[in-house]
């Protein structure tokens, strides 16, 4: 076993990076996010090496692989963990998305939240903890995922703004992270390492567009988005003071390189009107009788504002979570580095999951299946293993279900997810991380 210094505070186990030492370790409508779609790219051929690089700040370095930044974050000298991507990878998943010179299937599940409106940043009206206030019962969480085979969580941090998490100054714009918010980023990834696990943190969600009115928590300020982001003064003040500070708490964290990648927002299409920019997408037809909706420009503008904040910071890849395939086109000018789309029965129907993804059109960039039943046999009519087996036959970048706290993981749920990985032990697998002694 060789150990090599991961930006000067973090040791990486390259058993975790080959299929030697844990390679084998792994034999052993939701109320949020439900409304979701399918989708896809990845191209069946050499897969994406070196074709996601990015301008400005950073991104999937070309030449050298894994994570580089110009702006600092996660910036390392050869752009990987070992500071050299030197030798060959033992396990590349040619479709997969690359990150520090290793193409993998991002596998894992959604968390999507242990407390929802109060992982990050707490509620402190209604007596709930964020992350560093319930550490017990969050590692307990990630190490049962882990023992299951998962690799990757994707774990929302502002799903609503309300409450502690963020604060508005007079004029109704974002100001700052409030609460615990920061504390609770830095616990998160500190309890990642302990767990050995990944996560991707998706900041926003189209919950965050809901009226005032609609449905407010009880006692919890609340405001909406789609003001926010129509307006480029107020969304550049979201950038500035939410998103930036949430990716410097991020780099700022020893445990930082557990974070592995970012998704702005959660199916925003539920929060969009009007017609799609791109490639004869249908028009988006959101409820406006429950959103402050917005255009596909001004959506769009915050996914790549966003990105290119999140990129200059850390350096991790950027996506946007997107709801269906039918909206195949609405984000492959976001300034993304891989697509990710979602799938239940109600797309399924329209926009088989099983479909070659050349056919969706979307052959520029590795695609994640970001979220799907964890037990999709009563939605489509099909198990958990033969929709992962076809996803990675097919050539999506990876497979992430929904979900464990707001779904069903049971026995036999989890140990579906745990063979798919026993199966599949060395591509579904990043690396090992722990923190120098």
């Amino acid at each position: 076993m060789k150990n090599l210094v991961f930006l000067g505070v973090l040791q990486l186990s390259l058993a975790g990076l080959g299929c030697g030492g844990n390679a084998g370790e792994d034999s052993d409508t939701d109320g949020a996010g439900g409304d979701a779609g399918s989708g896809g790219s990845a191209a069946s051929g050499g897969g994406f090496a070196g074709s996601d690089a990015t301008t400005g700040g950073g991104g999937l370095a070309t030449s050298g692989g894994g994570l580089a930044t110009s702006g600092g974050g996660l910036a390392t000298s050869g752009g990987g963990p070992d500071d050299t991507c030197a030798g060959e990878d033992a396990c590349p998943f040619a479709n997969g998305v690359e990150i520090a010179c290793r193409l993998r299937f991002m596998y894992g599940v959604n968390y999507a939240w242990r407390d929802f409106y109060a992982d990050f940043g707490g509620q402190s009206r209604w007596g709930h903890r964020g992350i560093s206030g319930k550490r017990d019962r969050v590692l307990a969480d990630l190490q049962d995922m882990r023992a299951h085979g998962v690799d990757v969580v994707r774990w929302w941090v502002y799903p609503r703004l309300a409450g502690d998490n963020v604060t508005f100054d007079g004029q109704g714009d974002p100001s700052g992270l409030s609460g615990t918010s920061t504390d609770d980023i830095l616990a998160a990834l500190e309890l990642a390492d302990q767990a050995e696990i990944n996560v991707m943190f998706t900041l926003f969600s189209f919950d965050g567009f809901y009226k005032t009115s609609h449905n407010p928590p009880p006692d919890l300020q609340v405001t909406s988005l789609g003001p926010v982001v129509a307006d480029p003064s107020r969304r550049a003040r979201l950038i500035e003071n939410v998103v930036r500070p949430v990716a410097r708490t991020v780099a700022s964290s020893p445990h930082r390189a557990r974070m592995l990648a970012w998704d702005v927002i959660n199916e925003p299409e539920w929060a969009m009107t009007g017609p799609s920019l791109y490639g004869g997408d249908p028009p988006f037809e959101g409820d406006a009788s429950r959103f402050e909706l917005v255009t596909h420009a001004q959506m769009e503008a915050l996914a790549k504002e966003s990105a290119a904040v999140l990129r200059e910071e850390t350096g991790a890849p950027v996506s946007v979570g997107s709801a269906a395939i039918k909206w195949g086109q609405a984000w492959t000018h976001a300034d993304v580095d891989f697509y990710q789309v979602h799938m239940y029965g109600w797309v399924n129907d329209w926009y088989p999951y099983d479909k070659p993804l050349s056919e969706y059109g979307l052959t520029d960039k590795p695609v994640v299946m970001g979220e799907f039943p964890m037990d999709p046999t009563a939605d489509m009519d099909v198990s958990y293993d033969r929709f992962v087996s076809d996803l990675y036959s097919i050539g999506y970048a990876g497979a992430l279900s929904w979900a464990f706290t707001d779904g069903p993981w049971s026995s036999s749920t989890r140990d579906a997810v745990k063979a798919f990985a026993g199966q599949h032990p060395c591509e579904t697998r990043y690396w090992t991380i722990r923190a120098a002694p």
